[in-house]
């Protein structure tokens, strides 16, 4: 089974997380109903990383197409942005990504600048540079909650470092609702970018979570009282 590397730019988007049920989805329908959607390759996998794991997982080949264009970055843009319907905190976080890659990673050898990478993306320079704050945090919790659609990135850029939480934040007896309402917007945030690779795994990755729900009593109706 062929393995491959991931191109610079397809890094610049998040991925399905392998635990998620998203990407179990993903799996459940490649099985059944095979791989449709061709991984790009540039040398290294240029986009369809998602769909590659899955076939990895599955111990399957990947079905690969050649990009052959002069513009590979400008094709991830594309494809990418097409699929997933980003908010301004979520190109600026790829934008970010796009401006901190080192020269020699992309056709400009002297790099892209945060000019350069807000005109791509569509966002202000002040949006890109706080989501270089963001990343600058290293915090994985912090910055997934912004490239899942769950934060802003100017909330996260205000946010404290990791580890100033205060106390009793993690506390299982005692959960913050807040932290169950991200959760769910978590969750809803990852069958949201399934459904770009594919609308029917999705669904039917909805439907699980429903039955999951319903078998845990979370939709049990009340009875009426006569």
């Amino acid at each position: 089974m062929k393995t491959y590397e991931f191109h610079p730019y397809a890094d610049l988007f998040p991925m399905l997380d392998k635990d998620s049920v998203g990407f179990k989805a993903l799996i459940e329908d490649i099985k059944t109903n095979r791989q449709h959607e061709p991984v790009w390759l540039h040398g290294k996998i240029l986009d369809g990383r998602n769909r590659y794991n899955a076939c990895q997982h599955l111990g399957k080949d990947v079905l690969t197409r050649d990009y052959t264009g002069t513009d590979p970055i400008g094709f991830v843009l594309s494809i990418n942005l097409h699929r997933r319907h980003l908010n301004t905190s979520q190109r600026a976080m790829v934008a970010a990504k796009l401006a901190n890659l080192e020269a020699g990673a992309n056709q400009h050898s002297e790099g892209i600048s945060i000019e350069v990478a807000s005109k791509l993306l569509n966002v202000g320079r002040a949006s890109i540079e706080r989501a270089r704050q963001v990343l600058a945090k290293g915090d994985p919790s912090l910055i997934e909650e912004v490239e899942t659609g769950q934060t802003s990135v100017a909330a996260a850029a205000a946010a404290p470092p990791e580890g100033n939480n205060p106390p009793g934040g993690n506390d299982p007896t005692n959960p913050d609702p807040a932290k169950v309402y991200k959760a769910i917007k978590g969750l809803i945030a990852e069958l949201t970018e399934l459904k770009g690779y594919d609308a029917d795994a999705a669904i039917a990755a909805a439907g699980i979570v429903v039955r999951q729900l319903r078998d845990a009593g979370f939709l049990e109706q009340k009875k009426k009282v006569a």
